[in-house]
């Protein structure tokens, strides 16, 4: 292997390789982010045992500290806006956008909820 480099002496660099999943819970709650893309990430259903692909936004945020990390999110409304606004050339990789969560609708085809956004574009001057 050579002589290795020693890593005490190295710097830190703020930037989290790790992920969370972005789960809001009140209307309002937002993110300034940098979009990364879309990718399925492997979960295990907690009722069932299942696992399950499910495809998450992934996005990477910075941290008032400065530090940056990476959060995901699969809600079903999320994905497809932001897959329509990467066909569509809205967006591209890396461009900065507030996600924020609006709450929870009532579906029209069947009774259950789903979770409503807003996604907009950030210009940084």
């Amino acid at each position: 292997m050579g002589d290795l480099p020693n890593l005490s002496e190295a710097k830190v660099i703020p930037a989290d390789l790790t992920s969370e999943y972005w789960t809001p819970t009140q209307s309002g709650e937002f993110k300034l982010c940098f979009f990364q893309e879309i990718k399925n990430s492997t979960y295990t259903d907690e009722q069932t045992g299942e696992t399950i692909e499910l495809p998450c936004v992934v996005m990477i945020e910075q941290t008032s500290a400065g530090d940056l990390k990476t959060i995901r999110n699969g809600s079903k409304r999320l994905v497809a806006s932001l897959e329509d606004a990467l066909h569509t050339g809205k967006i591209i990789q890396g461009a900065p956008l507030k996600i924020e969560y609006l709450g929870k609708q009532k579906n029209a085809t069947n009774s259950f909820q789903s979770d409503r956004w807003s996604v907009k574009p950030l210009f940084v001057g």
